[in-house]
């Protein structure tokens, strides 16, 4: 399977489209609810929930050259 190329300006385009928006805006509520949880010990998996977070606010600091630099 081959990946289409990306460039700077598609990635752009796609990070601020409405849809990517609305995506985004979730993922950073969901966030913070799970941070609520965390602080008021609402989770037995402390630890899950925590990756998580992790993983979520990769997601939102998602930048061009992170998906698209040269390893």
């Amino acid at each position: 399977m081959t990946l289409e190329r990306v460039s700077p300006d598609s990635f752009e385009e796609w990070k601020f489209h409405p849809v990517t928006k609305r995506f985004m805006k979730m993922l950073t509520a969901d966030r913070e609810a799970m941070k609520e949880g965390l602080i008021n010990n609402a989770y037995e998996e402390e630890a899950e929930v925590k990756g998580r977070c992790r993983v979520i606010a990769t997601i939102l600091n998602l930048e061009y050259e992170d998906l698209f630099a040269d390893k």
